[in-house]
């Protein structure tokens, strides 16, 4: 469902593509028409509930012919819209836009999570989109990811660019506890062995092991696992070609920046007729 935050984001996004007005669609006579969205490629679709909503702000009806998270084949349509042709022109571009952006992500989460299986959570990162982060993460969640932090005040995430300001991992994880207590999640990045299990003594949530190689991840997380009950996550450098490498380390989580930022764009198009 959308929320109210969302709405005004969708809506600014189309006044943005808007401008004052469509100096091209004036142009014609209003006449009611009809139109279809297509997928012009194998997807995983998601951005439907968008498009719905600012079909429907502007005037047209919308109905998905599918909905979001479900697999579509080359072809198939996923929308049906009725309404005067200058409003769905209006739209268009900015739908499509959304449709593609979204499709793409949950697309590629879908296969990373189908390549990691049960054996481990496939989470996002903050590598998304600025300004449409929400709906990046969205559509993640739509294909069964972790979406992970929405932004800087979900939980704390001490960075491996933090830990230089603080004595050691231990006191970056301590100074935390002190300040939020243990109602907010705390999690660590480690870049080496001894971090991780300096870091280990103060207990946090979640210790990152980042950039490490498949094989000394694997190494990492077994000896982990004897001094720290908490989760491990693995990241930096994992993709969708080497993810199954890292799942076999068998930690808690593997977070991919990739999901976000080297995703290709899926192909989604507009045809319309009069009615």
């Amino acid at each position: 469902m959308l929320t109210l935050k969302m709405k005004q984001k969708l809506i600014a996004i189309l006044l943005e593509d808007l401008g004052k007005k469509d100096v091209t669609s004036i142009l014609l006579k209003p006449v009611i028409c009809e139109a279809k969205i297509f997928a012009n490629e194998d997807a995983v679709v998601a951005g439907l509930e968008e498009a719905k909503f600012l079909f429907n702000y502007c005037g047209v009806k919308a109905k998905g012919d599918v909905k979001d998270g479900q697999r579509v084949r080359k072809g198939s349509v996923v929308m049906h819209l009725h309404g005067v042709n200058r409003k769905i022109f209006e739209v268009e571009r900015t739908v499509l836009n959304i449709i593609i952006r979204m499709s793409s992500v949950a697309s590629t989460c879908a296969k990373a999570k189908k390549i990691a299986g049960k054996r481990v959570t496939v989470a996002l990162t903050r590598k998304t989109m600025p300004g449409f982060n929400i709906f990046d993460k969205k559509a993640g969640k739509i294909a069964g990811v972790w979406p992970h932090r929405l932004n800087l005040n979900e939980f704390v995430l001490l960075k491996d660019t933090h830990l230089p300001f603080f004595e050691s991992a231990f006191g970056a994880v301590v100074v935390a506890r002190k300040k939020h207590g243990k109602k907010m999640k705390v999690e660590i990045e480690v870049e080496t062995f001894e971090q991780a299990f300096d870091a280990a003594k103060a207990k946090p949530d979640v210790i990152m092991l980042d950039n490490f190689s498949s094989k000394q991840a694997k190494s990492a997380v077994k000896k982990l696992r004897s001094v720290f009950k908490g989760q491990i996550e693995l990241s930096g450098g994992i993709n969708l070609k080497n993810l199954d490498k890292f799942a076999n380390a068998r930690p808690d989580i593997i977070s991919m920046g990739c999901l976000t930022y080297a995703i290709k764009g899926k192909d989604f198009n507009m045809k319309i007729w009069a009615h």
